[in-house]
């Protein structure tokens, strides 16, 4: 009885669901059958103004065409209505299969806000990475209001520039908004900031925007959760007042700007922080402060590359759990520390990503950090020049099978670098990026490390004690980009299957070891740009092969190479891939351009070939110390960006051309990376960062020889800002000195010395403000030395020695610092006691070593001849003056009496009596 009356309710329910779910289902089904018309022209009005029917197919003009269903397009189930719109990447070249990149031909670049007016539900637009600089509204109406619903708008990776800004003014529901990668310049717009309360999300990152970042402008952003202003030019005191009052914030992303002062105990109340990036500031104090320890839900702390001071224990990161990312590297203190051995404990964390690179770690003990045996989900795991001591620690790239760079350079690891054999376990597939370089490592490199690393990007051995045969295995990488072998004792000959195997090599350095052989083939390897190969001992000839790559730096120096150069291959030899973004495949060479070139100290011979002088950008050319021969042609006046030329040491011949005021020879700042490859994902191409690196290995590490007053000198450091050098000295070039070199203002040294030049020293040379050595020594120059070389205050090496000068030398300025070995060999050259006194900056004992080894020879015979007919010229004269006056003879031994009594009296006593 009592479920009879219960029956019909239950049946009731039952029907009203089943009806309910029916006409849901109808009023979905009828909403998403079509789409509103207005919208629908909207979208194929956008297409045909920004975009091609390659990119979006599904958008055509047809009536039974949804445009809800449309790709790119996402519709509301209930209204209909279009809600979130992905327009991101349409107006650009790549994705069309082209390989083309940049904005496509005749696209729009000002974004016509009115189409948008029709999408009166619309939550989220995506705009991101096309060629968009501005927008553009109907004539006489500015208004945005029409997208009252809008939360969501990422304009990200354009070319908008600040005055877009003030569009936002409309959009105040705007949660999310994403400008980072634009062009944004000038003051950081605090004002047009600071009307969009109810931001969640806010990334200005990657811009031009400068200026402080006040507390004022934070005050109305009290629901940020995300701020991201990395990469701009920001400066003055960190507002952390106005931060810590934010206390929703999660994501607080100030690097690379220039923020300085100190880090105030409020950030200990941003209890909900997960990532805090301030890296690369200017910010100071002690780190060891406990607002650290309150931020228990971080997951990245980077402070790297600021002034913090004082010792970072990772003790109090103990309880950080959620830790992944961390980086504490090279701050610019002399104070920071850090210490991972200071009391017992446990970390309880699981890191991805870690640099303590350059930071004393363990300075007492100079240990690996032991809470590292724990991890095992590492993937990024720098510890760069700490000096760490002990065997390579093998067992962390074993533990942790997700790495995918490992950074140990700059450290004192000793013993063997030993991989298992048991490729089973021990397959690293995800490892992309190996440094070990500047260790004490010895021993050979494994035979299977290209087994057991089969997808490295970078390799880097260099500067350790490594011997024996390069293995062969290192050709089964084939995604191998950059690799470093140099300052080794590697022998015998360097296979081919390395280069031919390694599909990507785009940097090979290998320069001093013990190599032989004839130079590799290369025949497999178009896309090598860096080849460094000296100071080994490859014979041979340069073969036509060469003419196949893209060379920007050739470096074979100090081998014993002969034959000619191929005159038919170096004009095609180089390409420039200078103030370009690298991206995917490297051209071919067709641009004949390059860096550097570097033959010097070898045994070619021949002329120097006219196809060099098709190398317009070349900055580098140093051919010394071989034996080419013919005359100095004037067209190396084409090589106009030249910093360098280093032709001594040769036969050449014939006059010094009169325009080589034509070239540059200036200095030119590079700035090389200064992040790890793989940190924190920073959005550099791979391609870009292994080419810079080399560049920056090149230009910051290597040396470079010149001769330089006679002497093979070589100069360290960073070459491209402070050497520019002209070096035609030890050749048999002849006729006078071109005035013209005068005007080479940022000439650094100038050698000249050891040819037949004849006439005067030029006047121009006064202009050679930056001139610090001027050689000059061992030619036929005849005349005065001018005066207004006084006027050269950067002079320090001055030698005009063994020429036919006269006159009297300047003794004022840096000329009273030069004495008798920078004048000796000019019979009719006086100098004046002033150029003999002390110098303030005198000559190193290596450059007076120079100067008395030249001179030996002559100097001790004329000084022992001089010295016999001067001591019997005296004789002779006080014989005669004796034998002819008996005054004076009487005279004379009465003083020789009064000398011996007074020094020998009592042995002249005792003799006598």
């Amino acid at each position: 009885m009592e479920w009879s009356w219960k029956k019909p309710w239950l049946v009731m329910m039952i029907a009203i669901i089943v009806i309910g779910l029916l006409l849901f289902q109808v009023s979905g089904s009828s909403s998403s059958s079509g789409c509103f018309p207005e919208e629908k022209k909207a979208l194929l009005e956008f297409k045909s103004a920004y975009s091609n029917e390659s990119l979006l197919p599904s958008w055509v003009n047809d009536s039974k065409s949804n445009c809800c269903e449309w790709e790119r397009v996402t519709c509301d189930r209930s209204s209909g209505h279009v809600d979130h719109l992905s327009l991101e990447t349409l107006n650009k070249n790549h994705g069309l299969g082209n390989g083309a990149i940049g904005c496509l031909n005749n696209s729009a670049t000002r974004v016509n806000w009115s189409l948008f007016h029709s999408f009166k539900e619309l939550r989220s637009l995506n705009l991101s990475d096309n060629c968009f600089d501005d927008f553009i509204w109907e004539e006489g109406n500015r208004s945005k209001s029409t997208l009252k619903k809008l939360e969501n708008l990422d304009l990200s990776s354009n070319n908008f520039k600040k005055s877009v800004m003030e569009f936002f003014s409309g959009l105040s529901s705007l949660n999310n908004l994403n400008l980072a990668n634009n062009i944004l310049g000038g003051l950081f717009p605090s004002k047009e900031i600071s009307h969009l309360q109810n931001l969640v999300m806010l990334d200005l990152s990657f811009n031009y925007l400068y200026g402080g970042l006040t507390t004022q402008a934070l005050a109305n952003l009290s629901k940020l959760q995300v701020l991201k202003l990395g990469q701009l030019s920001l400066s003055g005191s960190l507002p952390i007042q106005g931060l810590c009052k934010m206390k929703q914030l999660e994501v607080l992303d100030l690097h690379r700007n220039a923020f300085d002062g100190t880090l105030d105990a409020c950030v200990a109340n941003l209890t909900s922080l997960r990532v805090l990036d301030l890296f690369g500031n200017s910010l100071t104090g002690n780190v060891f402060e406990p607002w650290i320890s309150s931020l228990a839900l971080l997951e990245t702390l980077s402070l790297g590359m600021n002034s913090f001071e004082g010792i970072f224990s990772l003790n109090m990161l103990a309880n950080h759990s959620k830790l992944k990312v961390l980086e504490l590297d090279e701050m610019d203190s002399e104070t920071f520390q850090v210490q991972t051995e200071t009391s017992p404990w446990i970390a309880s964390f699981q890191l991805e990503q870690l640099d303590i690179s350059s930071c004393k770690v363990n300075s007492h003990t100079k240990t690996l950090p032991s809470f590292l045996s724990s991890q095992t989900s590492l993937e990024i795991i720098a510890l760069l020049d700490n000096d760490l001591v002990g065997s390579f620690p093998i067992w962390l790239l074993l533990n942790n099978t997700k790495l995918e760079g490992v950074y140990f350079g700059g450290n004192c690891f000793t013993g063997s670098f030993e991989l298992p054999f048991d490729l089973n376990y021990h397959h690293m597939d995800q490892l992309e990026f190996l440094d070990i370089s500047d260790n004490k490592i010895q021993g050979e490199l494994p035979r299977n490390i290209g087994v057991v690393f089969p997808n490295l990007i970078l390799l880097d051995v260099s500067n350790n004690k490594f011997g024996g045969h390069i293995p062969e295995s290192i050709g089964e990488m084939e995604n191998l980009t950059t690799l470093y072998l140099g300052n080794n004792r590697f022998s015998g000959n360097l296979h081919e299957h390395i280069l031919n195997g390694c599909l990507s090599l785009s940097s090979l350095i290998m320069d001093n070891n013990q190599l032989n052989g004839t130079l590799p083939s290369f025949t497999g390897n178009p896309k090598l740009v860096l080849l460094f190969a000296s100071r080994n001992n490859f014979q041979g000839s340069i073969t036509r092969e060469f003419c196949r790559f893209g060379l920007v730096i050739l470096d074979l120096s100090f081998n014993n190479l002969s034959g000619t150069l191929p005159p038919s291959c170096l004009n095609r030899l180089f390409i420039n891939l200078q103030g370009n973004s690298i991206t995917g495949k490297i051209p071919e060479a067709s641009t004949n351009m390059s860096v550097l070139m570097d033959l010097s100290d070898n045994k070619f011979t021949g002329s120097i070939p006219e196809s060099i002088y098709n190398l317009p950008n070349l900055r580098y050319l140093l051919l010394a110390g071989n034996d080419l021969q013919g005359q100095l042609s004037s067209q190396i006046c084409q090589l106009k960006n030249l910093q360098a030329l280093d032709l001594s040491r040769n036969n050449l011949s014939g006059f010094i051309p009169s325009c080589l005021n034509k070239i540059r020879f200036s200095e030119e700042i590079y700035d090389p990376p200064s992040r790890i490859p793989g940190f924190s994902s920073r959005g550099v191409d791979i391609i870009e960062k292994t080419l810079m690196l080399a560049l920056m290995l090149l230009f910051m590490e290597q040396k470079v020889q010149f001769t330089i007053k006679a002497s093979s000198r070589e100069y360290e450091g960073d070459i491209l800002e402070d050497i520019s050098v002209l070096d035609l000295s030890s050749n048999q070039l002849t006729g006078k000195i071109p005035y013209q070199i005068g005007d080479l203002h940022d000439l650094f040294a100038l050698n000249l010395s050891n040819n037949n030049l004849s006439g005067s020293i030029p006047k121009s040379f006064k202009k050679l403000q930056s001139i610090e050595s001027l050689d000059l020594s061992n030619n036929k120059l005849s005349g005065q030395i001018p005066l207004e070389l006084q006027d050269l205050h950067s002079l320090a090496i001055f030698n005009v020695s063994y020429n036919n000068l006269s006159g009297r030398a300047p003794d004022q300025g840096q000329f009273g610092t030069f004495g008798d070995s920078n004048y000796k060999g000019n019979p009719y050259l006086s100098w004046g006691i002033s150029n003999r006194r002390i110098a303030a900056s005198p000559l190193s004992p290596i450059q007076l070593d120079e100067v008395n080894h030249h001179d030996s020879a002559v100097d001790s015979t004329s000084f022992y001849w001089s010295f016999v007919a001067t001591f019997v010229t005296v004789l002779l004269a006080m014989l005669t003056i004796l034998w002819i006056n008996p005054h004076w003879r009487g005279a004379w031994f009465y003083f020789i009496e009064g000398v011996l009594l007074k020094c020998f009296g009592g042995l002249l006593g005792d003799a006598f009596y």
